[in-house]
């Protein structure tokens, strides 16, 4: 109908940076259009895709960062709770009062989760009522209904959330999105980060202006100069998929190939390997050495104390029989398993994992 695409501003974090201008981790150009924003009576949704008020902690003295017990990975702290949690298995434990390794009490938050965000607002805006929307808001039942219906209603002026905000939400007073941190999913380590990054930047951006309204939408990023940016900003979906199949083509991915995702599990990390190998190595030998990537350790090397290797596929669509290079791979898994030495190892399969 009438409605329009909304007004994009890009935040250089680098400069303010350098010139001090930030306050927190807002921009001074997302805090001036909160600001209007707020004046006007208007309402704002600032969108970070990561929960809790900080990913990790370290002592400033010796550099410790508290791990958590079953996975390979650091507990994020949860201020509200004061409490380091564990995002994959549960394991939490309460802030711990001093560094464990060298004693100091000089710990630090690293980085920012949409917990922190919200203090940071609630101190910037303390006329303003704020509401942060993520898993850990919207666990008890019908709390999520409870938000959308405060927003809706205009007993929130400025929601902070997860992708949980961008998602077919449509409220007439919505004229200010805020994207803090677009460079973490950027540069996730996923061959499919771009695609997320544009798809999930236009859905938070379309909840700004709805109908006759133009909206507002501000990004901040530490590099302006991405081509990226420049295709979100300007909705130029068809420029960006072109880039985008050109380097699926290049290196073989989706929708190209049929990507398979092979996660071998073992509790002993020398068992894990030796079984990763050897069905690395019968993959190969069978599929060929161009097909098969790894096997490597993961991002996160161990969960639920279970330590991890990953085999990925690569099978291109034109020349591969799926039901037969499944029915080869399931045959190759059983032959490792059936070995007594490597029998406790499990071997997982995910076919087209994305």
């Amino acid at each position: 109908g009438s409605g329009a695409l909304p007004q994009f501003e890009v935040a250089d974090m680098t400069r303010e940076r350098a010139k001090k201008t930030l306050k927190g981790e807002f921009s001074s150009v997302l805090i001036k259009a909160i600001e209007e924003a707020l004046a006007k009576k208007e309402q704002v949704i600032i969108f970070q895709n990561r929960r809790g008020y900080s990913p990790y902690l370290t002592c400033e003295q010796c550099g410790w960062i508290p791990k958590c017990t079953n996975c390979a990975v650091s507990l994020t702290y949860h201020q509200y709770r004061s409490e380091i949690k564990c995002h994959y298995c549960g394991y939490k434990e309460p802030m711990p009062p001093s560094c464990e390794a060298c004693g100091s009490t000089a710990l630090k938050t690293m980085g920012f989760g949409t917990e922190k965000l919200e203090e940071e607002l609630s101190l910037l805006f303390p006329q303003a009522k704020i509401q942060r929307m993520d898993l850990d808001t919207t666990r008890r039942k019908h709390s999520y209904e409870t938000i959308i219906n405060d927003f809706e209603t205009g007993n929130i002026d400025i929601l902070v959330g997860t992708q949980m905000v961008s998602k077919g939400l449509d409220f007439d007073n919505v004229n200010l999105v805020g994207i803090v941190d677009v460079d973490r999913m950027l540069h996730f380590p996923d061959f499919r980060s771009f695609e997320r990054t544009f798809y999930l930047s236009t859905q938070v951006s379309g909840r700004a202006g709805r109908r006759d309204k133009k909206g507002e939408v501000v990004i901040q990023t530490r590099n302006t100069k991405q081509p990226i940016l420049a295709h979100i900003i300007n909705n130029a979906y068809d420029v960006f998929y072109q880039n985008e199949i050109i380097d699926r083509e290049t290196h073989a991915y989706p929708p190209f190939t049929r990507l398979v995702k092979i996660t071998v599990k073992n509790k002993d990390p020398k068992l894990t390997q030796t079984t990763a190998y050897k069905l690395g190595n019968l993959l190969k030998e069978n599929l060929g050495q161009s097909r098969v990537l790894g096997p490597e350790e993961p991002v996160i090397s161990k969960l639920r104390n279970e330590f991890l290797r990953e085999i990925w596929i690569k099978l291109e669509r034109s020349k591969i029989d799926l039901k037969k290079a499944k029915h080869l791979m399931s045959s190759l898994a059983l032959e490792v398993t059936n070995d007594k030495t490597l029998k406790s190892s499990k071997i997982v399969f995910d076919v087209d994992p994305y």
